[in-house]
């Protein structure tokens, strides 16, 4: 019974926010379209709406749901959820929030967000796909990254590339990595403990981050490594041999990852194309702009996070 109740408070949840936000048509319309089995004033909502809206719901509820959905309760509590919602949107209405400014800016900021997912998802999502049989090619070229090894690692994270190269010169002259990390290395996490990120598996880095980590020799310092987060340099502390991972361990990992690759590749190269295509102009005379505060530092310092490939946690 507990089981069954937290089920229908899950349940709840969900259809109060899809009622409140996502179901139904435009109030007011009064020409739906089947029999209605829903009224509220002048508006209506058919059996077909709800169908749809409930088969809308459950593809991002879990499936525990299917049941509770599919039942008469579950439905009537559906309903009182779309009832409620068209009730504020009418009152909402009659006191026409609608044409407030800056309701009428969040909706126009709501749909520009709409249909620019609804655009990637039709030029990236839609057109990109990883086969089985490519995620076992990878596999079986790159066993390195399957050996199930551990490194430990330190790293220096600074802003731009120009800042890596001098510490790398630094320390060309010898002076210390631990030091260095803890005076100027941006990840608040690790520059107290000289940059000591433990022990990761590549799993737990950003790809970039992970290839120069694992080509590195002990005590040996990378080259400056470019990640979302600024610019890392690496020095191998120490390396474990671990399990081979197999084929049916990583798979799916494996096929996400290569899905977001190729993803981003497509999405990098189509961008470029729509920026070549575009006429763009830009006056950054005019920047900084507005009054935000106090002044702030160059960048954000990277978070606790960070250390994980240079930014997963």
């Amino acid at each position: 019974m507990k089981h069954t109740m937290r089920w229908k408070t899950l349940a709840l949840g969900a259809g109060c926010a899809l009622a409140l936000l996502a179901c139904g048509k435009e109030g007011g319309s009064g020409k739906a379209q089947g029999p209605t089995v829903l009224k509220v004033n002048d508006w209506s909502y058919t059996a077909a709406d709800l169908e749809k809206d409930i088969g809308q719901e459950l593809r991002r509820a879990p499936r525990e749901l299917q049941a509770f959905f599919a039942s008469k309760d579950g439905q009537r509590q559906f309903l009182e959820r779309v009832a409620r919602r068209e009730l504020l949107m009418q009152e909402a209405e009659k006191r026409k929030l609608g044409d407030q400014a800056e309701v009428a800016e969040q909706v126009a900021n709501l749909r520009r967000e709409l249909m620019i997912r609804a655009l990637i998802q039709e030029e990236i999502a839609g057109k990109v796909k990883v086969e089985d049989q490519d995620v076992q090619d990878y596999f079986a070229a790159h066993p390195d990254e399957f050996s199930g090894d551990t490194v430990r690692l330190r790293h220096i994270l600074v802003q731009t590339e120009g800042e890596a190269k001098e510490l790398q010169a630094r320390l060309a002259r010898n002076e210390s990595f631990d030091e260095l990390a803890k005076k100027f290395s941006r990840d608040t996490n690790s520059a107290p403990k000289g940059g000591d990120l433990g022990y990761l598996g590549r799993e737990q880095m950003l790809p970039d981050f992970a290839r120069a980590a694992f080509a590195l020799k002990t005590n040996e310092v990378s080259d400056a490594v470019k990640t979302p987060f600024g610019f890392h340099l690496i020095k191998l502390v120490d390396r474990k041999k671990g399990e081979v991972l197999t084929f049916d361990q990583v798979k799916g990992q494996l096929q996400r990852r290569l899905m977001d690759e190729r993803q981003g590749q497509r999405f990098q190269a189509w961008i470029k194309e729509l920026e070549t295509g575009a006429k763009i102009t830009r006056d950054e005379s005019l920047l900084p702009v507005g009054k935000f505060g106090p002044a702030m530092p160059p960048a954000p310092a990277a978070p606790a996070d960070a250390p994980k490939a240079g930014g997963k946690s």
